[in-house]
């Protein structure tokens, strides 16, 4: 999949810079909002930063929750409750977004958002669509025992988002073995952590440990001794 990054005046600027660069119509891109600045409602402001991708490149072509894996009729029943609690919100803030169920398993239940405005629910590295996925966990947890994690992306968001952790992080440590100093990573929320961490748990040259509370909590690159 092609992502670029551009940077415009608004939303809508970013938006028709990215389209060029990918070669498509602006319709088709997806796109989600990394950095701005003068913000104001659905994001427009005086300066705009977007990560963009073509729609479609990355999705489950044909797949819907009659098609996916339900697994046992406690699992159907718990998919359709969460298809419920999150159709319900987007419906809510009446967005053109809607859900699909991708599949169920003994540790997890996914669900995809697809649509023009989805971006709006990725937020700002992912903070808006993280504080989604935890209150669907929520509302899940409170009538389902099965306890099973709630995974709610947004057009392959996530996946891409771990890629460019972990493209970072391998920077990162390359300059950790060529220069023998620890290096210090931006702030990160806890799954971010968690990648860099799992990515360099084996590798012979260099460690790393997490330092830092709350927002500040980073992850520290050392040379292994």
């Amino acid at each position: 999949m092609q992502i670029c990054e551009t940077t415009g005046k608004t939303v809508e600027e970013a938006l028709r810079l990215a389209a060029e660069e990918l070669g498509v119509d602006v319709s088709e891109v997806g796109y989600e909002v990394i950095d701005q600045s003068g913000k104001s409602f659905l994001g427009l402001g005086a300066k705009c930063h977007i990560r963009a991708w073509v729609k479609g490149e990355d999705e489950d072509a044909g797949e819907s929750a009659e098609e996916a894996d339900l697994g046992s009729e406690t699992d159907a029943e718990l998919a359709k409750s969460v298809m419920d609690i999150v159709t319900t919100v987007v419906e809510a803030m009446k967005l053109d977004v809607k859900a699909e169920f991708r599949g169920v398993t003994d540790e997890e239940i996914k669900v995809e958002l697809l649509g023009s405005e989805v971006a709006i629910l990725i937020g700002k590295r992912g903070q808006t669509l993280d504080a989604l996925q935890y209150l669907v966990a929520m509302a899940v947890g409170k009538n389902d025992q099965t306890r099973k994690r709630v995974i709610l992306d947004a057009e392959g968001y996530r996946e891409r988002h771990a890629r460019m952790v972990e493209r970072k992080a391998m920077e990162f440590a390359d300059a950790v073995r060529q220069h023998g100093r620890e290096a210090v990573l931006d702030p990160q929320p806890a799954r971010d952590r968690r990648i860099v961490h799992m990515l360099l748990a084996d590798d012979p040259d260099v460690c790393t440990y997490s330092e830092g509370d709350g927002e500040d909590r980073h992850v520290v690159i050392s040379p292994r001794t």
